[in-house]
């Protein structure tokens, strides 16, 4: 049998009047929600004004109820005694119980409850003293959190990237792309370290030497790093993002690594293709000598130049830069080539030839603009006619004086349908230079500087933090 409490008033009997006001006191003005249930049927004997309020129910239905009627679940589960099995496990009173339930209340709707219990004698009856919970909105919010844990787990575990969580150089958790990555299973990478399945380039950055210790890393970073895998010696160029986080109450960091091996292969072999067209020489080397600086500010540069003799004495050149960086811009370029010779039917003129480009660039490049300047040099006649897009400007170095600077007007290509384009003419004798150069250049230098020798604009290219590629070519007519 139940044990209960029984007054603890240690001076005398209360009165009946003492236990109204009592009882008043701490269960009928309470605002926690309070039933009492006889234990031997779990009838409910009485019910505060709280709870009548929160089931809905008037006190004389609610002694009308079973505990038990209360359960959203009593259709299936009324007489089985779930409420007082919890409240008395075995038929006794072990001590403050608290359990969870669903309730109906009057109108209906199902309430997510707390129930805690007790038992005490009040008004002269033996009763499980019971104070309900509200906790749907809890119950709510710890479902919204389970589904936004398991759709962050799918998302994970479908990514396309391998993703790590990885503390102190031991990987805590690995989704399932890592297997291909790692080549073994991800649940065998749980403990280890990454330098157990791969060997890194012995040249690591700085970055990735913190990574790896942990150290330094306050905020989302991202590094490229070259990998060995120690069981086949296969190559991993990986770009990894990272970000701190707390896993399983320890500081780690997530990664996510991306395989750009083929990317980069790519780009080295773009880049070794750049590199061939831009050592070609001047087509008319008995007419003039060509000095070229070409410095791009990442692997791949955006800017290109293009000669194309035309007879012994004529020679048409394009100098320019094309909008992005990398593959894209390699391909705009490989693009522009075919364009340019393409434009040349247009005749020989440069501002019919960017005409020309200008409209092949808005039906075919999109929203990749075009900067340059296009120049034809006729060493029969001695004149120079340069046109521009973009590229407004170019240095001309009179022999024996010093360099100035010409403006030609003219938009990017691509940009507009109808822009117009402007052409200056010049004539030049042998001991003339003329400098043509992209953006770039001009980040880094004056007017005055860009008609200086090669060695001097060299120097300070290669000792400059790069905003963009530059490209400079120096003419000297012989």
């Amino acid at each position: 049998m139940a044990a209960y409490k029984q007054c603890k008033n240690q001076l005398a009997a209360p009165s009946a009047a003492q236990c109204m006001d009592h009882y008043g006191c701490i269960y009928e003005n309470n605002h926690l929600i309070t039933l009492m249930v006889d234990p031997a049927d779990g009838s409910i004997v009485d019910a505060n004004r709280a709870a009548c309020a929160f089931y809905g129910y008037r006190l004389r239905d609610f002694r009308k109820l079973l505990i038990t009627e209360l359960s959203a679940e009593q259709e299936a589960d009324i007489g089985t005694g779930k409420f007082l099995s919890s409240a008395l496990p075995g038929g006794e009173y072990r001590g403050n119980r608290v359990f969870h339930d669903q309730h109906r209340l009057a109108s209906g709707q199902h309430i997510d409850v707390e129930i805690h219990t007790g038992t005490m004698r009040m008004l002269g009856r033996d009763c499980i003293y019971t104070v309900i919970h509200d906790i749907s909105e809890r119950v709510r919010s710890e479902k919204r959190l389970r589904e936004s844990e398991e759709r962050y787990r799918d998302l994970v575990e479908l990514c396309p990237e391998a993703i790590l969580v990885y503390s102190g150089g031991t990987i805590l958790f690995a989704n399932q792309r890592t297997e291909k990555m790692f080549g073994i299973q991800k649940d065998e990478l749980l403990g280890r370290s990454i330098d157990d399945f791969f060997i890194e380039e012995p040249l690591s950055s700085s970055e990735y030497n913190k990574l790896k210790a942990m150290t330094g890393i306050k905020d989302s970073f991202r590094i490229e790093q070259r990998f060995i895998r120690r069981h086949d010696r296969r190559i991993y160029d990986l770009d990894i993002s990272g970000v701190p986080v707390i896993y399983n109450e320890t500081a780690s960091l997530q990664l996510v690594c991306r395989d750009i091996t083929q990317k980069k292969k790519e780009i080295e072999r773009a880049v070794r293709l750049q590199e061939q067209r831009h050592a070609v020489g001047f087509p008319l080397e008995g007419r003039a000598v060509l000095e070229k600086l070409y410095v791009p500010a990442n692997t791949l540069s955006g800017d290109f130049f293009i000669f194309h003799k035309i007879n012994d004495s004529e020679v048409l050149g394009i100098i320019g830069d094309v909008a992005g960086k990398g593959i894209s811009a390699a391909l705009s370029i490989s693009a522009l080539r075919v364009m340019f010779m393409d434009s040349l039917h247009s005749g020989l003129a440069p501002v019919d030839i960017l005409k020309d480009l200008n409209r092949k660039a808005m039906e075919h490049m999109g929203e990749d603009y075009i900067a340059g300047c296009c120049f034809h040099l006729d060493f029969g006649k001695g004149i120079l006619k340069a046109a521009a897009a973009g590229i407004n400007e170019f240095m001309y170095v009179p022999r024996g004086a010093d360099g100035i600077k010409i403006t030609v007007k003219g938009t990017p290509l691509g940009m507009f349908g109808s822009s117009e384009f402007e052409q200056t003419a010049i004539a030049f004798q042998a001991g003339d230079r003329f400098c043509f150069y992209s953006d770039g250049m001009e980040l880094l230098f004056d007017g005055d500087e860009l008609c200086r020798e090669y060695d001097y604009l060299k120097s300070k290219v290669t000792g400059s933090v790069l905003q963009d590629d530059c490209t400079w070519l120096n003419l000297h007519i012989t």
